[in-house]
């Protein structure tokens, strides 16, 4: 014979929810969202910053004709023997 499934039977006691309990889910979700978009404004802010502090460093640079970062460990004279 087959058994035929009531609503009882498809739903988990875990994931049985109410309205109210549904609207409250929304809502934190939608609060979750409006951090995570604060959150990445915030970021873009200082990533824009890093960018602007980068490029006023490599002018400075430049204007000191200060040598390339991977010259750094570079001998003064090349020696010759």
């Amino acid at each position: 014979m087959e058994q035929i499934a009531t609503n009882h039977q498809n739903t988990h006691p875990d994931t049985d929810m109410n309205e109210k309990e549904f609207k409250e889910a929304a809502q934190q979700m939608l609060m979750m969202q409006n951090n995570n978009d604060h959150n990445f404004q915030i970021l873009q802010y200082q990533i824009d910053t890093l960018k602007k502090e980068i490029e006023d460093l490599n002018e400075l640079r430049k204007v000191f004709h200060l040598p390339p970062p991977q010259n750094k460990d570079r001998k003064t004279f090349d020696e010759v023997d």
